[in-house]
């Protein structure tokens, strides 16, 4: 189970650092381990909260605090400059988590601590599950002169259209503005809460376990039909455009200029090969026939194939970790 965050807002700031450090003390969210690779290598104790506030401020990039073990989770900031291009907040938990209706209330109250802090405009709670089955889709992908069918891990923007309806739906007031206070105010859920800043919390059943049930299928097609679906992403219409907020805004996502690649970055066949970006590249798809593993470049739309055996093993990500030390 993950809660995503999208913000606008520069996070890379000492007074948010340490009010994060201290929200994840009052939930009891303890990290054992942080730093910028994944799994993180650096011990955290009692000690440790001046050295992660430094990195934090001094060091923007990706920052990752975890526990892991029965109660583990995974804090994940994309701490880089904020400015036309939003920011990524992740915290995820294994779901005997959300087992207890106490422990489902208290993460709600979690999530708008985080939400009051990093002042996003656009975030959701989710099941890992219920998010592949909304965004992953099997599709012909060109590699060469050949063209087979992979999965395609679809990666939405939420600055170009929300990217689903899931258990818990953050509006910011951007969003909210789109659809009218009124509109979102009368929109058909299990329950909704206005937000200090204007903003809305919408959820669709009592619990994040519920994601599969008919009735909350059936709230996630009522609140699509009545925000429209031009406003939703579609995972069968990938690349329509849709409604938000944001369409006049700078775009976030505008493809930079082409420039010769570095003798370095030859190296890295996660980078693009088109522009060079290294970090804002996703997985897109698995051809496990063939050994392939598709890319795609967020920053200039470049898609591109690796051969498995070119990649370098990578390490086991959180989920999987966590899942393990759980079973």
């Amino acid at each position: 189970m993950a809660l995503d965050f999208w913000t606008f807002h520069n996070p890379s700031d000492e007074k948010i650092a340490t009010a994060f450090l201290d929200t994840l003390t009052k939930f009891g969210f303890q990290p054992s381990k942080y730093g910028d690779q994944d799994p993180p290598k650096k011990r955290f104790d009692p000690l440790s909260r001046d050295k992660v506030v430094h990195e934090w401020v001094k060091h923007p990039g990706q920052l990752i605090l975890e526990r892991l073990g029965e109660n583990g989770f995974q804090a994940l900031l994309h701490l880089s400059q904020a400015q036309n291009r939003p920011v990524l907040i992740t915290f995820a938990l294994p779901d005997n988590y959300f087992g207890s209706a106490n422990n489902v209330s208290k993460f709600l109250e979690f999530s708008e601590e985080l939400y009051a802090l990093f002042r996003p405009f656009q975030g959701n709670i989710a099941h890992k599950k219920d998010w592949d089955d909304k965004t992953v889709s099997i599709a012909p992908i060109k590699i060469g002169e050949r063209t087979i069918k992979a999965e395609v891990h679809n990666s939405p923007q939420p600055t170009r259209g929300l990217p689903g309806i899931f258990w818990a739906n953050y509006l910011g007031p951007d969003y909210v503005h789109l659809y009218s206070k009124d509109r979102v105010e009368s929109v058909p859920s299990y329950s909704k809460k206005e937000l200090a800043d204007g903003g809305y919390l919408i959820l669709t059943s009592p619990s994040p376990l519920d994601y599969a049930k008919p009735e909350t299928k059936k709230i996630e097609q009522d609140i699509i039909e009545y925000l429209g679906r031009d406003a939703v992403f579609d995972k069968t219409l990938p690349d329509r455009t849709l409604r938000s907020p944001f369409l006049n805004r700078n775009e976030p996502y505008t493809p930079t200029a082409k420039s010769p690649l570095p003798s370095s970055m030859s190296s890295n066949l996660r980078a693009c090969p088109e522009c060079g970006e290294e970090k804002r590249t996703v997985e897109t798809s698995k051809d496990r026939t063939n050994k392939l593993v598709g890319f795609k470049c967020l920053n200039c739309g470049a898609i591109w194939a690796v051969h498995t055996s070119l990649l370098r093993t990578p390490g086991r990500s959180f989920s999987r970790r966590l899942r393990r030390t759980v079973e």
